[in-house]
């Protein structure tokens, strides 16, 4: 093993070995090739992404738990060669890139991104990699442009059929609301738009004049409830949340409030607001106007236990009004979503929005 006073018996090979091996083969090899392939319909190749990625998860973790002492086959040096040998491949490729006057601009634990290479350079450095280092090299993306961050395994690029690509994207999670998944398709939009070097500066104007817009907007609360509202599935009825209250199980109580005899099940979606504190009474009275104090003050006494506290910080969209909105959870959410975009662009939120840095830290 490169780097380790390990070695790695040739002659009989291991079920662990022969089983990673398998799902390694049947990822790469089958599954996301297809997970790419435009002439399949789009719901098939989706499937198959969701198959390639779960593989991958799989492969990931079959290697780090050797190296876990509460795993059966607690084994180190195996976690370490592991490690070894994938960090010789990344630095022979890097090497041998340079050496065929290739320009590497960026190395990942699996990757490396190359400006610009002829198609027989890259032929070249497969067929070598192949030979040398018994490694499967493949083009995985081609890229108009990319944009690197500081910070590791963070950068945003426009793929050569307009496709923006962002590493770990928060802003096209489902859960995301309307206001800022808005905002995010129109900062995505501009990203697209770029050709040149040139049109990335006038690309970044155009991005802050969105966020400052969106920033502003919720500061003078200049927005309906609706387009705030976070949209997540309920993993099971309401009442068998015991441990622990998520957010959208809080809400979902109260929104059994306005439903007398309907309740919630798993696989609902819950849409709700995140609010400043409000008081259980209050909920209570807003979700039943019309039951006698002595009634409302029974539903009261249930929605305090069940979330814990004389107050809750979510509303059901049916419940919430403007004013009740948690403005500065919304800023906070704002920034996570664009926070890697800015970050590979050189920018900070803060600096985009026009806050201080005495704001910066008060917020």
């Amino acid at each position: 093993v490169p780097g380790l006073p390990h070695w790695v018996c040739r002659r009989r090979r291991g079920i662990t070995s022969l089983l990673i091996g398998s799902l390694r083969d049947l990822r790469v090899y089958w599954y996301k090739p297809r997970s790419k392939d435009r002439s399949i319909p789009e719901s098939l190749r989706s499937w198959y992404k969701v198959v390639q990625l779960v593989l991958k998860v799989i492969l990931n973790a079959s290697y780090g738990v050797f190296g876990a002492d509460i795993f059966e086959f607690y084994c180190p040096p195996v976690a370490e060669s592991t490690t070894a040998v994938g960090r010789h491949a990344i630095t022979s490729v890097i090497e041998k890139c340079a050496e065929m006057g290739m320009e590497v601009l960026y190395g990942d634990t699996d990757s490396v991104f190359l400006r610009a290479p002829t198609q027989e350079q890259v032929e070249a450095l497969i067929e070598w990699a192949e030979k040398e280092l018994h490694m499967d090299l493949d083009v995985d993306k081609v890229y108009r442009y990319v944009v690197f961050s500081e910070r590791k395994k963070n950068y945003l690029g426009v793929l050569s059929d307009g496709t923006v690509d962002v590493k770990g994207l928060l802003g096209k999670k489902k859960h995301v609301p309307s206001f800022i998944k808005d905002a995010f398709r129109a900062v995505v939009e501009e990203l697209r738009l770029v050709e040149e070097p040139g049109d990335l500066e006038v690309a970044k104007e155009k991005i802050k004049a969105i966020l400052r817009d969106c920033y502003q907007r919720l500061r003078e609360r200049r927005f309906e409830p609706a387009d705030l509202a976070l949209h997540v599935t309920l993993g099971k009825e309401p009442d068998k949340y015991t441990k622990t209250t998520p957010q959208h199980v809080k809400a979902a109580k109260v929104l059994e409030l306005l439903r007398p005899g309907g309740k919630l099940r798993a696989g609902d979606i819950i849409s709700f607001v995140k609010v400043i504190p409000i008081s259980v009474d209050e909920v209570v009275r807003r979700a039943s106007p019309s039951l006698r104090p002595e009634e409302r003050k029974k539903l009261a006494d249930d929605l305090r236990a069940f979330v814990k506290d004389k107050y809750v910080d979510v509303l059901p969209i049916e419940l919430a009004t403007r004013e009740d909105v948690d403005v500065d959870k919304y800023v906070s959410l704002l920034e996570s979503t664009f926070e890697q975009i800015l970050d590979a662009l050189g920018m900070s939120f803060s600096e985009v929005v026009g806050l201080t840095k005495l704001e910066t830290f008060m917020f």
